[in-house]
């Protein structure tokens, strides 16, 4: 597995800064939490208010790769009326060309996944009416990957929390352009075993990311209430050749370190450690499945 870190962890690193920290950490890769341009919170390394070629070129020269674009782009939101708004409405693909945009930058500056949600159904509509939707929607997205190295992953959370409805979504889909990305932290707080995701999703799956919380507040990776070596032991046991990424969210989270270095270098230095685990999962990583 390649092991990664997530940009949220430093807001205020600029993209140079990003790199040749990240080469410096031991990092291989970078995910780039990407908002459109003039949306989103402050974020000094966010890739899309930089030139694509640019972009590539600090990489490029720092050793290290711009892994994905960790977007916002959900396929969730209703058509109104449900009906007549197919034709006369024009949000019927709501989030397809926004998932293009990025896959078109993406593809410019040599980032190889662009990250998407499926989100929450909203209460009160049938349940197969917004299935149908976020379905058609990321097929569509998908496909504008295809005459590029580009691939869109989707991550797990919202209505799609679960290894397997996540599953199930990107086979009825059955498009070679779409992977997934599981969050560890996100299964478990729904109550899943990510040791059991990552085995069930092992044919599909890019990027797995890890985290850990202790109560509500996020911690350092081996810090917390789950043991996520665990996570590292199923990677190795499916023989996992994607991206690891270590996910600590300092931008949305104001109490949370300040010196993302010292966060960072602990991290990468657990990861690389249980990388080379072979434990076994007994469901001690806390979830639901340990305590039924």
């Amino acid at each position: 597995m390649k092991i990664a870190f997530s940009n949220l962890a430093c807001p205020n690193w600029s993209m140079s800064e990003l790199a040749a920290n990240a080469s410096s950490l031991g990092a291989l890769g970078v995910d780039l939490r990407s908002f459109a341009a003039g949306d989103g919170p402050a974020l000094a390394s966010n890739p899309m208010r930089m030139d694509p070629a640019e972009l590539h070129r600090i990489f490029a020269q720092a050793g290290v790769v711009p892994m994905c674009l960790s977007t916002g782009v959900r396929f969730d939101k209703p058509i109104f009326p449900p009906v007549i708004g197919r034709v006369f409405f024009n949000n019927v693909e709501e989030g397809v060309e926004e998932t293009k945009q990025f896959v078109e930058y993406a593809a410019k500056a040599g980032v190889p996944f662009v990250r998407v949600t499926g989100y929450q159904l909203p209460a009160g509509e049938p349940r197969m009416w917004g299935l149908r939707r976020i379905r058609e929607r990321l097929a569509l997205a998908a496909q504008t990957a295809r005459n590029t190295n580009v691939r869109v992953v989707i991550e797990n959370g919202g209505t799609y929390a679960h290894a397997e409805d996540l599953l199930e979504l990107v086979e009825s889909i059955g498009l070679p352009w779409l992977r997934i990305s599981y969050n560890t932290l996100t299964a478990v707080q729904n109550g899943e075993c990510p040791v059991e995701g990552i085995k069930l999703l092992r044919d599909h799956l890019a990027i797995v990311k890890v985290g850990n919380t202790k109560g509500d507040a996020h911690t350092l990776l081996g810090e917390g209430e789950y043991p996520m070596q665990q996570a590292f032991a199923a990677m190795n046991e499916i023989g996992f050749d994607g991206w690891a990424v270590y996910k600590y969210p300092k931008l949305w989270c104001d109490e949370l370190s300040d010196d993302p270095m010292s966060v960072l270098s602990s991290a990468i230095d657990t990861m690389y450690e249980w990388a080379g685990t072979q434990n076994e999962c007994s469901h001690s990583c806390g979830c639901e499945t340990a305590k039924s």
